[in-house]
């Protein structure tokens, strides 16, 4: 995806101060479109937002995205209440700059919709956002994002990217390439200073929302039906996840990748020990109020897998129908979990091992490892998860397009 799909030049510029104006210019190797003198093409959505712009949408609009999107640094992209934005078949996608702020401010009444053209798991790509958060990629904090080919991290753990609410995404995760695909919502070295509430991702081809280092802090997160893995942290993601229900969906028991795991965990997957970044460089994020919520299909069947070296507390999880509840890996994840008691209240429904570990040279006894580690879990039968145990939660309830959904929908 790199070297191929987004490496195009775009040079359309949208120009805004009250009322929404355009400016259309040509392109090269004769892929050149006009775009109406009084705002932009909703048919032909993409091009850049420039250094310096601001640009709202008309909610009365429905927008198709036909490529890349992007919001440059010192760009604002303004999504109203009830706008909904298709994504046409193929590497469509929106990204924001370090420096850009999006603003997508639905409500639970009027949300935001993106989706594609047609439905299904990775028909289009996806949202990606970048910050100025550290990462631990280089002793810089910074690195280069495998989506959109830029460059992401800092040191600024307060960066504001802008805000996104009552946000529905669905049939993202295009496939680029035979190992690389869009989740849902790709975040970057997003800083705290941006807001990540009420948002649905679901039918996505890959994950549903990926942390790519960071400390944004993200609440109530709805993610259904996507292929690989439901929530995903890497390079030293240090932020707050508050009230998430993720569940694997039966309509998809007997693909290649049913769903993975609920939550997979890492602080970096080619240097578990490394310090680069804030705080050591791992990721020791909070997770609280989450149901996770699978099926016995795929080998990946694992409520959490928390590898990589990366740390974290965990209160009030309720994980469901996975062959595994919880499966540790690496030294670094070990000495933390056996430190103190970092997983509480953590209720375990019908699940076929509850906790697994494999050995290294420094734990030379899995067994006996997975007995340690469970005994620094609390487990607690009434936890409630993400408000109602394995059912649907109201939080999540009509924004989302859903009014319920259950085991049975996950397809056990």
């Amino acid at each position: 995806m790199k070297k191929n799909f987004l490496r195009a030049a775009f040079c359309l510029t949208l120009m805004a101060s009250a009322s929404m104006v355009a400016t259309s210019c040509s392109r090269s190797n004769d892929d050149s479109t006009e775009t109406p003198s009084n705002g932009i093409n909703p048919a032909d959505f993409k091009g850049s937002i420039k250094s310096g712009t601001t640009v709202t949408l008309d909610p009365s609009q429905t927008y198709t995205l036909t490529g890349k999107l992007l919001v440059e640094s010192g760009a604002t992209l303004i999504i109203p209440a009830g706008t909904v934005i298709k994504g046409a078949q193929g590497a469509t996608y929106l990204i924001v700059d370090r420096g850009g702020k999006i603003q997508a401010n639905g409500t639970a009444d009027k949300p935001i919709i993106f989706e594609g053209v047609a439905h299904g798991q990775s028909y289009w790509g996806g949202i990606v956002i970048l910050g100025n958060a550290p990462t631990n990629r280089s002793a810089s904090g910074t690195s280069t994002s495998e989506l959109g080919d830029m460059i992401y991290g800092g040191t600024n753990k307060t960066d504001n990217s802008g805000s996104m609410k009552y946000v529905v995404i669905k049939d993202s995760g295009f496939k680029y390439n035979p190992e690389k695909e869009f989740n849902g919502l790709s975040l970057f070295g997003v800083g705290s200073g941006t807001t990540i509430s009420h948002i649905a991702i679901i039918d996505g081809g890959d994950d549903g929302i990926e942390f790519f280092g960071g400390n944004v802090n993200v609440d109530h997160i709805l993610l259904l039906g996507n292929g690989d893995d439901s929530f995903d942290w890497t390079e030293g993601w240090q932020g707050t996840a508050d009230y998430v229900y993720a569940a694997r969906k039966k309509e998809y028991l007997n693909n290649a990748e049913p769903g993975n795991r609920g939550i997979e965990a890492d602080t970096q997957d080619t240097d578990a020990n490394t310090t680069n970044g804030a705080n050591g460089g791992v990721s020791n994020p909070t997770i609280k109020n989450f149901t996770l919520i699978g099926n016995v299909k795929g080998s990946e069947s694992q409520g959490m897998k928390i590898r990589a070296g990366s740390n974290g507390i965990f209160d009030n999880v309720v994980i469901a129908n996975f062959a595994t509840g919880i499966d540790f890996e690496t030294d670094r994840t070990y000495n933390w979990f056996l430190s103190g008691v970092k997983l509480n209240n953590i209720n375990l429904v019908s699940v076929g091992t509850s906790v697994k570990a494999k050995a290294t040279t420094a734990f030379p006894d899995a067994n006996l490892l997975a007995t340690n580690l469970t005994a620094k879990i609390t487990f607690n039968a009434n936890a409630t998860g993400a408000g109602s145990g394995t059912a649907l939660p109201d939080w999540a309830k009509g924004w989302s397009g859903l009014t319920s959904f259950n085991v049975a929908d996950a397809g056990n």
